[in-house]
This record gives structure tokens, sequence and C-alpha cells, in this order.
């Protein structure tokens, strides 16, 4: 067996591990079952990637992403490692060139979605597979209580009984105490080593701020930012907007939702990472996976459902360990909207009932069937026709998904792609051929600036509105303008695909699972709730009420978060350290006033000008007669 020191510096570069990570990896080469439950950051994918690589044999990954998993596929293969994945939209030839591939091909790492191993001809496959480790990323999507809990997680017990004697790590970076035990218990872990590191960041400072132009404490934050930054909105719209101000601002910047296709994801992802473009706006879809380490700035522009997505999605700044600030702004709307959305439109029982009926009805679904049935479905449109309260049933879905009643695949609100090909001039001399293609396609060219020049989302359910046409006819229009040349387009009908996961029974099939209903509803109100608590919190350090959440109640404040500074805003020695370690790289770059200091740096300038003068008395810069400050 090759030592995994050997391992690590060959393929990582790496001299040594990170706290835990060598006591983790040693547990998994005894055999014995693993929890890993490291912070952002924490370096997780080493811990079973650096075994799985000293042993015989190949290692099954479960992963919940397709962009997590297509991101350590690519980075294991940069590094010499035969890697493969196998994600949804892959034909049955290709998916048996895949498992043929995994089978004899000397990989060592097979990467999977949960809902794959439903498949028999993945279980027959792995099955005769050397197996020498199950590792399962983002384990606390397994239980119910974790805050991205998926049903198909429920399936990766079964590698346990296709090989029962392989050791099993679960690995997280978000789980409290009552998570981690349930997820122990669904994955049939037998007396596991548990490795628990802190999860308090040093070097990340959590910022807070009542705001009602957020806006422009956003352009402050983030005008002088020499690295990435994500700022987190709640809409599809919204991140579509922020981006385009922020670029009117001359912050460069693009958005990631998730009605924007792969290929765009990529594209934008990359120019991101790049620094082509230095924000990225998006919404919680620009989620697990996202590995970047130079992201100096994570901002929040609404309140977060939950404490474990707010702490995982702020953990995405400072991982290359520099100093880096989380930003959560809000006002007193975000509150009041936060509980309508996440408490007051939580389904009752009987709201599910109702809304499970409906939409039996609306399939046409026969009592004692369905199951297994997919349909195309249109949710603004299911809501409109039984005049539904889109944000209940919304809820009453997801919640019905969650609890493994149907599967509802997750694209509410995507919309058409459109591009025009030809010239506006040539446009407009082709809609004078017939009355009705002019009418919806002057509708389009109206209400979507830029469909020239890019490719462009469009709602069918808009352009019918606007123009009083049915979507059949816009469809069979534009289908005409496609044959014609004049336009390009990916044709989105549907918002979702759902698919019936137990015959239909109406109120019995509801009346199962009332109580875990009940459960659902009392832990998202708890998770609203206990974020509203961090807000409103100004005694407390920032980053001690968060991992305590977590079950981490002994850490001290930290010294640099918005409550530790109000609190001793000029005793803060670590944030006076990286103000005096900026100062010095601007004043290498030019001279400057302490005012133009100020405007380039984003900490207080009570702050700023006290780091002056302290660099001033320890004689390594002084002022000139324009009352600028140099290098000495």
């Amino acid at each position: 067996m090759i030592s995994v020191q050997t391992i690590l510096t060959k393929y990582w570069g790496y001299t040594s591990f990170k706290p835990m990570q060598e006591a983790i990896i040693t547990s998994v080469l005894n055999g014995k079952d693993t929890v890993s439950l490291l912070p952002t950051g924490g370096g997780k994918s080493i811990c079973f990637q650096v075994p799985a690589l000293a042993m015989d044999g190949i290692c099954i990954v479960v992963s919940p992403l397709v962009a997590l998993m297509s991101d350590q596929v690519n980075a294991l293969k940069d590094r010499g490692i035969k890697a493969l994945k196998i994600t949804g939209g892959i034909s049955f030839n290709d998916l048996n060139t895949l498992l043929d591939n995994a089978l004899y091909g000397n990989y060592k790492f097979l990467y999977l979605s949960p809902e794959r191993l439903q498949q028999e001809i993945v279980q027959n496959y792995i099955r005769q597979m050397n197996v020498n480790l199950i590792a399962v990323d983002e384990a606390h999507c397994i239980s119910q209580w974790g805050n991205d809990f998926r049903p198909a997680y429920k399936n990766i017990t079964i590698l346990r009984e296709l090989h029962p004697l392989v050791p099993v790590i679960a690995l997280t970076a978000t789980a409290t105490t009552e998570v981690l035990e349930d997820t122990i218990s669904e994955l049939k872990m037998e007396l596991p080593a548990v490795f628990k590191d802190s999860f308090v960041r040093e070097n990340l400072s959590y910022q807070v701020f009542k705001e009602d132009d957020k806006l422009y404490r956003t352009e402050q934050l983030l005008k002088t930012n020499k690295g990435s930054a994500i700022v987190y909105v709640r809409s599809r719209k919204g991140s579509i907007e922020i981006s385009n101000q922020l670029n009117s601002l001359g912050i460069s910047s693009t958005f990631y939702h998730g009605g924007v296709s792969a290929k765009e994801k990529a594209q934008k992802l990359d120019s991101w990472k790049r620094g082509a473009v230095s924000t990225m706006v998006a919404t919680n879809a620009f989620g697990m996976g996202i590995d970047h380490p130079n992201v100096r700035f994570v901002i929040h522009l609404q309140i977060p459902e939950s404490v474990e997505s707010y702490f995982q999605e702020a953990g995405r700044a400072g991982r290359d360990g520099q100093f880096a600030t989380a930003v959560l702004l809000f006002n007193e709307y975000d509150k009041i909207y936060v509980k309508k959305q996440f408490i007051e439109s939580l389904p009752s029982t009987s709201d599910l009932k109702a809304i499970y009926r409906t939409l039996n009805n609306y399939f046409q679904i026969p009592y004692g069937e369905g199951e297994f049935t997919k349909h195309n479905f249109g949710f603004s449109d299911f809501c409109k026709i039984y005049s539904l309260n889109s944000m209940l049933a919304y809820n009453a879905l997801n919640s019905l998904d969650r609890l493994g009643i149907i599967q509802l695949s997750q694209e509410f609100g995507r919309k058409s792609i459109l591009q025009f090909l030809i010239s506006s001039q040539k446009v407009l001399t082709y809609f004078g051929k017939d009355a009705a293609t002019s009418v919806i396609g002057k509708t389009i060219l109206r209400i979507y600036g830029g469909i020239f020049e890019m490719s462009t989302a469009v709602n069918l359910d808009l352009i019918a509105t606007k123009t009083g046409q049915s979507i059949e006819t816009i469809i069979g229009i534009l289908r005409k303008m496609e044959r014609d040349q004049v336009i390009e387009m990916k044709l989105q009908i549907t918002d979702a695909t759902l698919t019936f996961l137990v015959p239909r029974e109406d109120d019995k099939t509801i009346n199962v699972i009332s109580r875990e209903v009940e459960a659902l509803n009392q832990k998202k109100k708890a998770q609203v709730n206990a974020v509203l608590r961090y807000l409103e919190n100004t005694e407390t350090c920032r980053s001690a009420q968060l991992v305590s959440y977590f079950g981490e109640t002994t850490a001290s404040a930290c010294g640099v978060c918005s409550v530790c500074n109000s609190q001793h805003p000029s005793s803060s020695k670590k944030e006076l350290q990286e103000i005096a370690k900026n100062i010095l790289i601007l004043l290498e770059a030019d001279d400057l006033t302490s005012r133009e200091i100020s405007e380039k740096l984003t900490f207080a300038e009570t702050n700023i000008l006290k780091v002056l003068r302290l660099l001033m008395d320890a004689e390594k810069i002084k002022v000139n007669l324009k009352n600028q400050y140099y290098l000495y």
C-alpha cells in the first residue's frame, strides 16, 4: 500500500494534511465506518479520495449535484487520476459503456447520483466491481431533518447490501446534532468513528446590517474588491436585475439561477473562476460543489431560509485561508416576507390532501392507479386553472416530493431560450409578410432588449397575455421562424416533470404521512425563527452564534464580526492587522491621502485612521507635502 503522505504530495502537491484529515483517512483505511463533519473549505474530498487511491479497487461516490460531480471528476482527471461520472440524460448504450469502463477500465472513482442506484443495470454492475470504499457526499441529504433532504438518498443503503463489508464514509459541512444522529441511523453505520472539527472560521468576518439601500452598500463593499464575490438573491428575476445594476456601476458581474442552461452555467462559472467577471449574482442554485478559493465577499441581499443554508453559502468566502467577509443585509420588510414565504405558507395536512387530490384530477389519474407515471407539468397553468395560492401550492408540492409521494423536477419558471439570427431591418421586412407573425415578433422585441445580441429567456405566458394569442399559436409561429432561420430557439413548454410514486388513494395517501407533515412544518418554523434570532441578536458574537447552532457552545468571540466591532470598535487586533496589510499593499502602487485610502478599503474609517497612526509610529509609512502617505 502506498503511503497516504506520498499520495497527497504526488497528486495534490501538499506536504502535510489539514487538521483531522489524516485521522479520518486512517479510520477509513482501518475499515471503519466514518463520519467527517468538517466546515466548508475543510478539505472533505481528500478524506475519501486519498484512502481510495491507497487501496486496490474503485470508490463509489454518491453525490447530489451534477455540478459537484463534474468539478470533482474534472479535478481528479487533471491530476492524472481515472474517474468518471454517471449523470442524467444519457442513453442506455452510453450508460452501459460507462459502467463497462468502471468495471474493466482500472478506474479509481465512480460518481453517481442517488437516483441512479434505483436502476437494476447499475446495481448489477456495482455488484461485480471491486469496491474499496463507499463515499456519501453531502450526507445530511439523507436525513429528513437535514436542510437539503432528498428522498432518493434512501437508496444509498442498496450499496451496503451489495457490498456489506466495504466501509462507508459520510461527509458533510452542515449538520446539527439531530441531523448527525439521523444520518448515521439512515446509512446503517455500525459504531462509526465521528470526526467533528470546529466550525469556527477565524479568517471570516460575519457582518449583519439593517439596510434600506442595499445596492449602495453592496457597491461600497465591492467597488475595490480585488478577488471574487458572490451576491445571493431570492429570485431568478432579481439575479438578472442586480447583475445588470452592478455592471452599470462598473462592477463586472454575471448571473446564475436554476433556469440557466447547462452550457450557459458552465460558461458563467468559468468566466467567474477565471476572473473575467468579479461578481456572481445568484440564487441558491449556485450551491454545493462551487469550489473557488479566491472569494473575498459573500453578500446576502435577502434573509436566507435557514441557518444551515446561510452558513454553507457564507462559508464559500475565504476558502484560501485569507481574510474574507460574509455580509447579510436586511430590512423590516424582509423579516415579514421570510415569515410569509416559509411559515405562513406552510401546507397543513388538509392543504396537502386538497393539492394532492387536485393534482390527480389535473392529470386524470384514476383511483388506485398512477404509480410511476410521468407527466409534463406547467406549474403556473396548474395554479391558474384551480385558482390556487402559488406560494402555498409550491410549498405543498415540495412537501409531497420530500415525503416520497411525488417526484418533481425543480425547474419552476424555466423559460424558452430565443435569439434572432438576422439583422433588425431584415426582421422587420420578414414581419411585414404576415400580420400574426408581426404582432408576436414585435411584442417579443419590445419586451426583451438585447435579443439580437445574445440568447434570451422568454416567457411564453407573458407573450400570450400581451398579444392575446394562445400558447399553441405562438409556438407554431416561433417554429416557423426557426425553420426560416430567423431565430434560434430552445423551447421549454412546461415548468417541470412530475412523477407519481404511489397509487392514487386521495386522503389515505396523505393520512399515512400526516405526522411527518406536522414534524416538517415545525422544523421549518424553527429554522426560520433561528435565522431571525441571529439577525436580532446584537449582543453575542456572530461567529459564536452560528457555531453554537451546530452544537459548538464553547467558541470565544471572533473579534472581527459586526457585533464584536460594535462592542469593541478599536480593539480588534485581527482587523487592525488586516487593515495594515491592505494599506501597505495600496501604498506599494501609489502615494495616497487618508481619504483615498478609506475610499479604496471597506473597513471603518476610524479604524483606518488608527492604523495609519500606528504605521507612522512604527516608521513604516510617512506623509509628504501633499498629505499623501507613502512607504518609508
